[in-house]
């Protein structure tokens, strides 16, 4: 192995980018793989925390690695403001290392989290050079699926990952103090005080409490028509920023730069979290030995394809991996979302008393009469915890979970199906249409559908949320009109899980999630604004005037 070490990468305003670059033995060019990371590049290349296999993998495959700080980190110059310069910075890398002696003039991408995060950007520009990228947990547009879930403000996420990642060059240390602690207080002043320094990035997110012109610019989903290499996207189903993997691949697939980048876009989701890719158990569920993937060789192959043109036969497989939970196996789809799911709608049912686990809430195939709301009060002060679902990896209790302890609440209400007479495939994008009436100018709706499992387990499978003020735009946020009904529609994200025989579809409702939703005043105050909050009187509404449903996208024949 040869290692040229901290060569410095000029960027277009005179910032320098430190940058390690590592050739296999012998004289010749090579194809090169890029991560740029903010976490230092040493652990890009070590395997540790940026989640990537050593320098040696890639090696011993005739791949030379270029692993990169971005501007402002670690021994890169600069100042780092994240996701603003990852796009001409990304850019410049690869324009660099295309003219290097020790380039055969192909690049490619590889990492997760942030280390995904600024692939798409920098494969905007549009370089030849560029010939693959491969994101893996990484979002598209960061108002609606990082700092906020669809405008409700994504309290864990931002406080944990600027405290840990933003406030200084290099990783501030984080003993004296712990994250629940953070998350408790009141206002990001005292956070700020309690840490001993100020969060410049954070403040600048909570001030942009709309989606502006700050948002746009680093919008991933705006720059698909720009990418022209092909790709890779690698999540998981109980990742919060699954999401962004099914956007960029739709996106680019129908919109990208070139033939090769419409017709070369690849997706690859199994049941895992943020770090967790190749595991068999996530949460509460064991998912099997199929779970348990070889993933870095599947992509090792695609990388192979575009980087060295070897075709193993990958090119005659279907486009799409994922698992379907269940089932626990993996399934090949031509497309995403599945061309022949059907959309099934489950209505909301109740006689007006469906808070709880013993509660008269039900989910029914047939259209509602006239039934009378159920209602709920939502106390700021006192926010349902966050369990189970598509969270943060640094929170606990991620993932399929055991939910009677939040159903003990008052403030969930509970809408559950009849037994199933045979198994339902539910395999794409689920969403909940729900008519919702409030004291309130402005509140959250978060919900989780749930499977009550032969055994009367309830597990959570995914969540959803919004902040009802942006139920119309992102950019134009309008109060409620209180004790007006109004519809409501929560994208929860997508899904492939195939409801047992005997087993129950559930659905929970409530206004909040915290740790994973700073708790919403019910006003329409800016985010940690010192303007006393508001208990609220929520109703669903699921009358024939008011037909709240959830939206199934299910798959015949299992799938």
């Amino acid at each position: 192995m040869q290692a040229l070490l901290n060569r410095r990468v000029p960027t277009t305003d005179g910032a320098e980018l430190a940058t390690d670059v590592y050739l296999p033995d012998g004289a010749g060019k090579f194809p090169v793989l890029l991560t740029r990371t903010p976490y230092h590049r040493v652990f890009a290349t070590g395997g540790d925390p940026a989640g990537m296999s050593p320098v040696r993998y890639y090696l011993d495959r005739g791949y030379a690695l270029v692993a990169q700080d971005v501007r402002g980190k670690y021994d890169s110059s600069g100042q780092f403001r994240p996701l603003i310069d990852e796009a001409v910075d990304g850019q410049r890398t690869i324009e660099w290392i295309a003219e290097q002696p020790w380039c055969n003039g192909r690049v490619g991408m590889v990492g997760l989290s942030y280390l995904g995060i600024v692939q798409i950007p920098a494969a905007a520009g549009g370089h030849e050079a560029l010939r693959c990228i491969v994101p893996q947990v990484a979002p598209q547009s960061f108002f609606t699926d990082w700092i906020r879930y669809d405008g409700c403000f994504a309290l864990a996420n931002a406080v944990r990952w600027c405290f840990s990642h933003n406030v200084a060059r290099t990783k501030p240390t984080a003993g004296h103090f712990t994250w629940g602690e953070l998350c408790g207080l009141s206002s990001l002043a005292a956070i700020e005080e309690r840490v001993g320094t100020i969060a410049p990035e954070l403040r600048n997110w909570v001030a942009h409490d709309r989606y502006d012109e700050y948002w746009r610019e680093i919008d991933q989903c705006t720059m698909h028509d720009g990418v022209a290499a092909a790709g890779m996207h690698i999540g998981g189903w109980f990742d919060h920023l699954t999401r962004g993997q099914f956007q960029a691949y739709r996106g680019i697939t129908d919109r990208g730069a070139s033939e090769r980048a419409r017709s070369s876009q690849r997706l690859l989701i199994g049941p895992w979290g943020h770090r967790t890719a190749g595991r068999r158990e996530y949460g509460q569920w064991d998912f099997g030995p199929a779970a348990a993937l070889q993933w870095m060789d599947y992509r090792q192959r695609f990388i192979d394809l575009w980087m060295r043109d070897i075709d193993d036969g990958l090119t005659d497989e279907p486009p799409v991996k994922i698992f379907l939970m269940g089932e626990n196996r993996w399934i090949s789809l031509a497309d995403w979302p599945p061309r022949d799911a059907e959309v099934q709608s489950w209505h909301l049912r109740s006689g007006g008393a469906a808070a709880g686990i013993g509660g008269d809430g039900r989910l029914s195939r047939e259209t509602p009469g006239l039934e009378p709301p159920d209602a709920f009060t939502y106390d700021p002060s006192d926010p349902v915890p966050t369990h189970g679902g598509q969270i943060y990896w640094g929170l606990s209790d991620a993932g399929p979970r055991e939910q009677r302890s939040v159903l003990a609440r008052h403030d969930v209400l509970y809408y559950r199906g009849e037994r199933l007479a045979a198994p339902l495939s539910v395999v794409g994008e689920v969403e909940l249409e729900v008519w919702l009436a409030t004291d309130a100018e402005d509140t959250d709706v978060v919900a989780k559908l749930c499977v009550v499992e032969p055994t009367g387990r309830v597990t959570s499978l995914i969540v959803g949320s919004l902040r009802c003020r942006f139920r119309e735009s992102w950019s134009d946020p309008k109060p409620l009109t209180p004790g007006e009904p109004t519809r409501l529609r929560l994208h929860f994200g997508n899904l492939a899980y195939v409801f047992p025989e005997g087993s129950r579809i559930a659905l929970m409702v409530t206004s909040s999630d915290f740790p994973r939703i700073l708790p919403h005043p019910n006003t329409m105050e800016p985010t940690w604004s010192s303007a006393p909050a508001k208990i609220a009187r929520n109703e669903v509404l699921h009358d024939a005037a008011h037909p709240s449903r959830l939206l199934l996208p299910v798959l015949g024949d299992g799938a």
